[in-house]
C-alpha cells in the first residue's frame, strides 16, 4: 500500500504530465489553426501555384472604321509557338520536334533543339508572330504526330493598318499595351477590352487533372470604334496636301481638315508628309534629310535621341497641335461681329489710303495694298481683304464686345475635338486688351490658334451661327453591331444670327465668283464661300536676319447658300514666289471641294459649258456618232465594225464642248501613244490648242478669264496615255494678295 507521500508525487507528475500534454495539444491546435485559417490565402496561393498553370486568353483589340464601316485599324491573329521539354521523352524525339520547327518556323535548328533539353522548364518559346498559315502546318504537326502535350500554339494580336499612311495622325497608332497617339490613344479604354483565364491542374507527377479542375474564363473584346472619317475624303485631301506641298515645299509641313459644318463631324484630317501607321519609327524623306545634315555619328546618344524627337514630331497632328495666326481669314469673323451688333452693314463706305495709324501706335499699320483702295463699300473691302477698312470695322465694335466674341466664337479655350494634344490658342488676357490688340485682331494678327479652331469658328457662320464640337467618333458598337455610345449631339450654343451668316455667305461667294481675292477657290457649277489669308510668323526670322516667314492658308465652304462641307488647308514656311495664300492654297482647295462634291451628292448648281461623256460602249457606231455630234463634241473611229467596243475617254469624264472622243470598234484597244506636254503657265487657248494637235482633250477649272494661266494639271507632264484622254487642268491668277 502505497504512502500518502508517494500518493502525492505520483499525483504532481500526474497532473505535470496532463499540463504538458495540455500545453502540447493547446500549441498543435493553434499551429493548425494559424495554418489553415489565419494563413489559408497564402497556403492556398502556394498550393494552387504549384498545381495550377494559368494561360492569358488575350482581348481582341477593337476594330477602327470610317464612316462607310471600311476597317481602317484591326488586329491580326498571329500565334506564339513554344514547347514544354519537361514532357519530351527522348533525345529522338527531341530532334524530331526540332527538326520540323527549325524548318517550318525558319528558326535556327541547334537553338530549337537547345531548348527541347530543358527538361525543367514548361514553357519555352520558339518563335512569335508566326501567321496563321505557317501556325496551320504546326497544328497540322501537332494532330498527325500526337504532341498535343509537348508542342503548343498561343493566338495573340498584332495591330495592322490596311491603308498604310492614310489619316495616320488621327487613327494614331497603338503599341504593346495600349495606344500611343490618336484615336488608339483617345479612345485606348473602350477599344482595349478585357483579358480572359484559362487555368489547368496538374498533379504530383505533371500529368493532369480531371477536366472538373479545370477553370476557363471568357476574354471580353474592346469595343470596335466608327470615326467620322470618309476614306475617299480623306485620299482626297491627303492627294491635295501633297500637291501643295511639292509646289510650295514649305519647311515646316502642311495641315487641312475636311469638315461637317452643321454638326462638327471630321471627314477628313491629314499632315503632311506623313508616316505609315504600319511603320511608325521610320522617318519621312524630309525628316531624315535633316537628320542626316546634322552630322552626327548614328551610334551616338545624341543621334539617337534627335531621332526620337524627329519620330515624335512626325507622329503630330499639326490640325490641332501647332499654333498659327490665322490672318485675313479671321476677317470673316469680325465681320460676323460687326454685323451681328449692327455697328455696320455691307453698304457702309469705307476709305483706305493704304495705311491706318491706330492710337497707342506710333506708325501706321499697312494695308497689302500699299496705294490703298480708295472709297469702296464694305462688301467689297472685305473681298478684296482690305485691312485698314477691319481695322475701322473693330474700332466701331469696341474692346468689351469684340472680346465677348472672340471668347464665344471658342479662341479662349480648346475645341475639346476628341484626339489627344490639342494646343491652347495664344492670346492677349481682357484686363491686358487694348486698341492696338483690337486693331490686329481685327484682321487676324498678333493671337494664335490651331487650324482646327479656326475652321470651327468659320464653320460658325456657315451653318447660321452655331458653334459646334468637332470630333473624330460618332458610335462605339461591340461585335455584334450593338451601340454602346454615341456622340452624335455636338452644337454647343448659337453665336451669331442666320440672318447674318447668309449675308456673309452671300459676299464671300460672289468673291470667288467675281474679282475677290479667294477667286482662285472657284469651282465651275458650284457656289463657293471662301476667304484666302497670309499671316507672317513675328518670331522667327530667316538667315540673314530681315524677313519674317508666312503662313498662306484658305478656308472655304460649300454650297454657299447651303453649306454641307467646310475645308481649310495651311502651308506653313511656304518658299518661292507669290506667297499668298490665294496662290499656295486656294488652287488645291479648289481641287479637293471640286472632287468631293460630286462625291457627297452634291449637284451643280451653276450652269457650266463642259460636256460629260456619256456610255458608248454597245451601241452601234451609227447611233455613238449621232449621240455624240449632238453634244458638240468630234468622234474619232479606230477599227471596222460596227459596233463601239472601247472608247476614250471613259464614260463620266467631263471635257470641253468643242473635244473629240475616240471609239474602238474593232481588234484594236486603246493604247499609250501620246506623250502628255508640260501645260504649266499657258494660258487656256494655248493649253487647248497644244493638246488638241496631239488628240488629246482638256477639261478647265478654276478661273476663265483672260488672265488666268494653268497652275497645276492631273496627268504628269511626259506621261504616256490613249488618244482622246482628258487633260484636267487649274486655271489661276497670280495678281491677287490677300492681306
Amino acid at each position: 500500500m502505497l504512502s500518502a507521500k508517494t500518493g502525492r508525487v505520483m499525483n504532481k507528475r500526474r497532473a505535470a504530465i496532463v499540463g504538458f500534454c495540455i500545453v502540447c495539444w493547446g500549441a498543435l491546435i493553434g499551429r493548425l489553426f494559424y495554418l489553415q485559417v489565419l494563413s489559408y490565402d497564402t497556403y492556398r496561393a502556394a498550393v494552387a501555384d504549384n498545381i495550377e498553370r494559368q494561360t492569358t486568353i488575350s482581348a481582341t483589340r477593337g476594330t477602327i472604321y470610317d464612316r462607310n464601316m471600311v476597317q481602317l485599324a484591326y488586329n491580326m491573329t498571329t500565334y506564339r509557338v513554344f514547347i514544354d521539354p519537361s514532357r519530351i521523352e527522348n533525345q529522338e524525339e527531341a530532334q524530331f520536334i526540332a527538326r520540323f520547327l527549325s524548318d517550318t518556323l525558319q528558326v535556327d535548328y541547334d537553338t530549337v533543339y537547345e531548348r527541347t533539353q530543358r527538361s525543367n522548364r514548361a514553357d519555352e518559346t520558339i518563335k512569335k508572330n508566326v501567321d496563321p498559315d505557317t501556325a496551320d502546318l504546326v497544328r497540322r504537326f501537332i494532330a498527325e504526330n500526337d504532341l498535343a502535350h509537348k508542342i503548343y500554339l498561343e493566338a495573340s494580336s498584332k495591330r495592322y493598318y490596311p491603308y498604310g499612311s492614310l489619316a495616320s495622325s488621327v487613327i494614331g497608332l497603338s503599341g504593346t499595351d495600349a495606344g500611343l497617339a490618336g484615336i488608339e490613344l483617345s479612345y485606348n479604354e473602350a477599344l482595349t477590352g478585357t483579358d480572359g483565364r484559362y487555368i489547368t491542374a496538374k498533379n504530383g507527377n505533371g500529368g493532369a487533372l480531371p477536366f472538373k479542375y479545370d477553370t476557363y474564363v471568357d476574354a471580353i473584346n474592346g469595343y470596335n470604334v466608327v470615326s467620322t472619317l470618309d476614306t475617299a475624303i480623306q485620299a482626297a485631301l491627303e492627294q491635295q496636301l501633297e500637291a501643295a506641298y511639292n509646289n510650295a515645299l514649305p519647311t515646316n509641313r502642311i495641315a487641312g481638315v475636311v469638315m461637317n459644318p452643321n454638326n462638327g463631324e471630321i471627314y477628313a484630317m491629314a499632315t503632311y508628309p506623313t508616316f505609315d501607321l504600319n511603320d511608325p519609327y521610320t522617318l519621312d524623306y524630309d525628316s531624315q534629310v535633316s537628320l542626316d545634315a546634322l552630322n552626327l555619328d548614328p551610334q551616338s546618344e545624341e543621334y539617337a535621341q534627335k531621332r526620337t524627337d524627329l519620330v515624335y514630331e512626325m507622329w503630330k497632328n499639326k490640325a490641332i497641335t501647332d499654333l498659327y495666326e490665322p490672318g485675313s481669314t479671321f476677317k470673316v469673323v469680325t465681320t460676323s461681329m460687326a454685323l451681328e451688333e449692327n455697328v455696320v452693314d455691307f453698304d457702309t463706305e469705307f476709305t483706305c489710303t493704304g495705311s491706318y495709324r491706330v492710337e497707342g501706335w506710333n506708325k501706321p499699320i499697312n494695308c497689302h495694298k500699299h496705294v490703298g483702295h480708295g472709297t469702296h463699300p464694305f462688301w467689297y473691302m472685305l473681298q478684296q481683304s482690305c485691312n485698314p477698312t477691319l481695322m475701322q470695322v473693330g474700332e466701331r465694335i469696341g474692346l468689351d464686345r469684340f472680346y465677348s466674341y472672340f471668347e464665344a466664337f471658342g479662341y479662349t479655350s480648346i475645341t475639346g475635338i476628341d484626339l489627344p494634344g490639342e494646343a491652347h490658342g495664344i492670346y492677349s488676357s481682357f484686363s491686358a486688351f487694348n486698341n492696338v490688340n483690337l486693331a490686329v485682331y481685327s484682321f487676324g494678327q498678333t493671337f494664335s490658334t490651331t487650324t482646327l479652331q479656326q475652321i470651327t469658328a468659320i464653320s460658325a457662320v456657315a451653318n447660321g451661327g452655331y458653334l459646334v464640337r468637332p470630333h473624330v467618333v460618332s458610335r462605339l458598337v461591340d461585335d455584334d453591331g450593338n451601340v454602346v455610345a454615341d456622340f452624335g449631339d455636338s452644337v454647343k450654343y448659337q453665336v451669331v444670327s442666320g440672318e447674318v451668316c447668309e449675308k456673309i455667305s452671300e459676299v464671300l461667294e460672289d468673291g470667288v465668283a467675281h474679282d475677290g481675292g479667294a477667286k482662285n477657290a472657284r469651282v465651275n457649277g458650284y457656289k463657293i464661300a471662301a476667304k484666302t489669308g497670309t499671316s507672317e510668323k513675328r518670331n522667327k526670322i530667316d538667315p540673314e536676319g530681315n524677313t519674317q516667314y508666312l503662313v498662306c492658308s484658305t478656308v472655304a465652304y460649300a454650297p454657299s447658300d447651303d453649306p454641307q462641307v467646310a475645308v481649310i488647308i495651311i502651308v506653313d514656311e511656304p518658299r518661292g514666289e507669290n506667297l499668298y495664300g490665294s496662290y499656295i492654297a486656294a488652287p488645291f482647295v479648289s481641287n479637293l471641294l471640286e472632287e468631293i462634291l460630286p462625291y457627297l451628292g452634291i449637284e451643280r448648281s451653276i450652269v457650266d459649258q463642259q460636256v460629260t461623256v456619256p456610255t458608248y460602249v454597245g451601241k452601234s457606231l451609227a447611233v455613238a456618232e449621232t449621240e455624240i455630234e449632238q453634244l458638240g463634241l468630234h468622234t474619232e473611229v479606230v477599227g471596222e465594225g460596227a459596233q463601239v467596243l472601247a472608247q476614250v475617254p471613259a464614260a463620266g469624264s467631263r471635257m470641253e464642248p468643242d473635244g473629240r472622243v475616240v471609239l474602238y470598234t474593232g481588234a484594236e484597244a486603246p493604247e499609250d501613244t501620246v506623250v502628255v506636254p508640260d501645260l504649266y503657265t499657258l494660258r487656256a487657248a494655248n493649253a487647248k490648242r497644244e493638246l488638241y494637235e496631239l488628240g488629246l482633250n482638256i477639261s478647265f477649272s478654276g478661273l476663265d478669264e483672260r488672265a488666268a494661266f494653268v497652275y497645276t494639271q492631273d496627268i504628269a507632264p511626259e506621261t504616256m496615255v490613249p488618244r482622246g484622254t482628258v487633260v484636267k487642268v487649274k486655271m489661276v491668277t497670280g495678281g491677287i494678295t490677300d492681306g
